[in-house]
């Protein structure tokens, strides 16, 4: 029953830390994309020490006082290995009350983590730390679960749960809360929309003292409005070319093994030929959008669709020297599958990023 209680405690802790969030926690989520590889951090907590742990103080052996009896400060590490895994280092100090004694027994541990993101915001994690303390050294093997919220680009809030176990069977469980700092991070600005352009007017008609034809449209000076048009043009009535509208459109396509967001080596020319596209049109912005079949979990999928999104917009800036403030990228998960059905042909099409940029130019229309 003492392990029992010792998980039950944690669990309610979780589900208080959980409840009192901002709810401006829910803005952040849209920001968990923007985030680097690795952090660095601080925290602090509490935790509960099994019953049979006893301290050498002056001496003599003592026992602790039982409850909330330890009080945690401590410094981490973490590095992103790939899109949801993650190794972590930490160092802590402790102070726990000992029974009928005037001091605390001081100690320190350290340890490493291997961390798995089941979603954005929600992770677990197995581990060993190493305690030191009331005079005993003592090895654990921990398990974790945990909830990180992104605040900006860069900060990150997180709430924790640690069950440790010995090979004696010494049971403990602590909780902490605390900050996260993310270098290398890829948050993109929002470029401001231009003012309009205010028309050129028409140059006014030069005045001809006899219907002269000086640009040998077919409209005499007298009234044409346009002159020294290319006689190779067709004109209207006012002397003027007649322009037609050519639309010109480039897409970019590009498919995803499952799981993954790693663009395949065989997608490169195609994002090549997209970054030509926008170098010759410089007005056009992009917006890449990322899907998923529909396998999985929506939370990872949503997550997943992001992480590939990014990836191609990522490949437009570094590999292709297209400016930040022209990308942006969207995920949608599985929600706008390109084709129905779930055959392995139909999910590979779906895995995919796509974007499309249309360009309308006025041409002149050439007289035959």
């Amino acid at each position: 029953m003492k392990g029992f209680t010792k998980i039950a405690t944690a669990v309610a802790a979780a589900l208080s830390a959980v409840m009192v969030l901002p709810a401006a926690a829910q803005d952040a989520q849209d920001r968990q994309e923007a985030h680097g590889d690795f952090y660095i951090g601080a925290n602090s907590g509490f935790g509960w020490l099994d019953t049979d742990r006893v301290a050498i103080m002056d001496g003599q052996v003592r026992e602790y006082e039982g409850g909330t009896d330890v009080f945690l400060m401590g410094l981490e590490a973490g590095y992103r290995i790939f899109d949801n895994w993650e190794l972590r280092v930490s160092y802590t100090d402790l102070a726990a009350d000992v029974d009928d004694f005037g001091s605390s027994a001081n100690g320190e541990s350290y340890g490493g983590d291997l961390i798995y993101n089941m979603s954005p915001n929600f992770y677990t994690g197995l581990g060993i730390t190493r305690v030191k303390l009331g005079g005993y050294d003592t090895k654990f093997y921990k398990g974790t679960f945990g909830y990180r919220n992104f605040i900006d680009n860069n900060w990150a809030f997180r709430w924790e749960a640690n069950l440790q176990q010995n090979e004696t069977n010494l049971t403990e469980v602590m909780t902490t809360v605390g900050l996260q700092y993310f270098f290398g991070s890829t948050g993109q600005e929002t470029k401001p929309t231009p003012a309009p352009q205010r028309a050129q007017p028409r140059p006014a008609p030069q005045p001809a003292a006899a219907p002269v034809d000086s640009d040998n449209d077919g409209v005499p000076n007298s009234r044409d409005a346009c002159p020294n048009t290319p006689a190779t043009y067709s004109v209207d009535e006012e002397g003027c070319v007649i322009y037609t509208n050519e639309t010109l459109t480039e897409t970019l396509l590009v498919e995803f093994e499952i799981n993954s967001s790693q663009i395949r080596s065989g997608a490169t020319s195609d994002i090549r030929d997209m970054a030509d596209f926008m170098k010759e049109h410089p007005q056009l912005d992009i917006v890449i959008e990322g899907h998923t079949d529909y396998t999985g979990d929506d939370d990872y999928n949503q997550w997943l669709s992001e992480r590939r999104a990014e990836a191609v917009a990522n490949s437009l800036v570094n590999n292709f020297g297209i400016a930040r403030s022209r990308v942006s990228s969207k995920g949608y998960g599985e929600q706008r599958p390109k084709v129905e059905g779930t055959s392995a042909e139909a999910r590979q099409t779906n895995r995919r990023i796509e974007a499309k940029l249309s360009v309308t130019n006025r041409v002149p229309v050439i007289e035959d």
